[in-house]
C-alpha cells in the first residue's frame, strides 16, 4: 500500500497537531488509544478512571500506523495503551498473502509496547454490515481471517484482548443490525457497547 498516493496525509498531519494539543490536557501515566477511524471516532475522554489520548488517523492501516506507535509512547508515556488497527486491511480482494505481512507489521507494533514496558489492549476489528453503503468496499472474509491472526499474535502479549469481531457478530459472522452507520464504522450504540467492555478491561489491568 504504500506505492499508492496516500489521500489521508493532510487529515492525518491535522491529527497530528491535535494529538499533540491534548497531550498536555491528559499528561503522563493516561490512557492513550491508538487506531484508525472507528478509534478517532471514540468520543469518551476517561477510561477506568484514566484520562484518554486519542490517537485515532481515519484510513490509516497497519503499516502506517507502524512507524507512528514509538514517537507516540515515548510523547504521551501512558500508562496503558489500546489498540485497534486492521479495519482498512481488509479491502475487497485482499488476499491471503497480504494479510500475512499485514500480520507481520501488527506483531513489529506490539513489539514496541513490549520494549517500553506499556501494558496493550488489543482490539480485533468488528465485523461487516451487510447492506450499507460502504459493505462493498471492504472483505468479510479478510475481516473474519485478520482478526484471528491478530488474536494469535496477541495471545500472551497484550495485557487484555477485546474481540469485536466476535462481540458485535450474529451467527452469521456479519455485524448484527445497527451495529454501524455504514457497514463498518460504529453507530453510537455499538460505541456504548465498546465503552462497557474497555471500562471492564482497562479497569482489570490497571489494578
Amino acid at each position: 500500500m504504500t506505492s499508492q498516493p496516500n489521500p489521508f496525509a493532510p487529515h492525518w498531519l491535522i491529527r497530528d497537531i491535535v494529538i499533540s494539543s491534548h497531550k498536555a490536557a491528559v499528561g503522563p501515566a493516561g490512557l492513550l488509544f491508538i487506531g484508525d477511524s472507528i478509534v478517532e471516532g471514540f468520543y469518551w475522554n476517561r477510561i477506568g478512571g484514566l484520562p484518554l489520548l486519542n490517537a485515532g488517523y481515519s484510513g490509516i492501516w497497519t503499516e502506517a500506523l507502524e512507524p507512528r506507535v514509538p514517537l507516540l509512547l515515548q510523547s504521551a508515556q501512558p500508562r496503558i495503551a489500546v489498540l485497534l488497527v486492521g479495519t482498512n486491511d481488509a479491502k475487497k480482494d485482499c488476499t491471503e498473502n497480504a494479510l500475512d505481512g499485514v500480520a507481520a507489521h501488527f506483531e513489529r507494533i506490539l513489539g514496541h509496547f513490549s520494549h517500553v514496558q506499556v501494558p496493550v489492549v488489543v482490539l480485533t476489528p468488528p465485523p461487516i454490515e451487510q447492506a450499507k453503503r460502504l459493505t462493498g468496499f471492504y472483505s468479510p472474509e479478510a475481516m473474519a481471517s485478520l482478526s484471528q491472526r491478530i488474536l494469535r499474535i496477541a495471545d500472551n502479549r497484550a495485557a487484555g484482548i477485546v474481540d469485536l469481531q466476535s462481540a458485535f457478530a450474529d451467527r452469521s459472522g456479519a455485524a448484527r443490525e445497527g451495529m454501524t452507520t455504514d457497514g463498518i464504522h460504529l453507530s453510537a450504540q455499538a460505541y456504548r457497547l465498546l465503552h462497557e467492555m474497555l471500562e471492564t478491561t482497562i479497569a482489570a489491568v490497571a489494578a
